[in-house]
């Protein structure tokens, strides 16, 4: 079934959802078997249901719960400096804006940050 709200950020097509974890696993399983494409089911903050995405995006990160973003939401919080670059990379490939990364001062990992 395809999402109403939630799109793809390089096709701006909606993204199919999945209602649980296994049954995107089943589809990424389906898709690496008939297709050779690399997914991975991610659950999506918007929605709460589960997408794929292809492997080489992947950059898992959690919200910080001390670090307020500029738009007054928790920041993403990265496990390693370079799951973060990669995001960074990922974001200025696809928006063109330039982020820098930085460890967060409470130790919950690592931010991105324009200034």
């Amino acid at each position: 079934m395809k999402s109403e709200t939630c799109f793809g950020k390089v096709s701006g097509k909606p993204l199919t959802q999945y209602y649980d974890e296994a049954e995107a696993q089943g589809a990424a399983d389906y898709c690496k078997e008939h297709y050779d494409n690399d997914l991975i089911p991610y659950q999506c903050a918007k929605c709460d249901l589960w997408h794929l995405s292809p492997k080489s995006r992947q950059t898992p990160s959690q919200k910080c719960s001390r670090c307020i973003g500029g738009y007054g939401v928790e920041k993403e919080s990265y496990r390693t400096k370079l799951e973060a670059r990669k995001r960074a990379n990922i974001i200025y490939d696809e928006q063109g804006v330039i982020l820098r990364v930085y460890k967060c001062k409470y130790g919950n990992g690592w931010h991105l940050t324009k200034s």
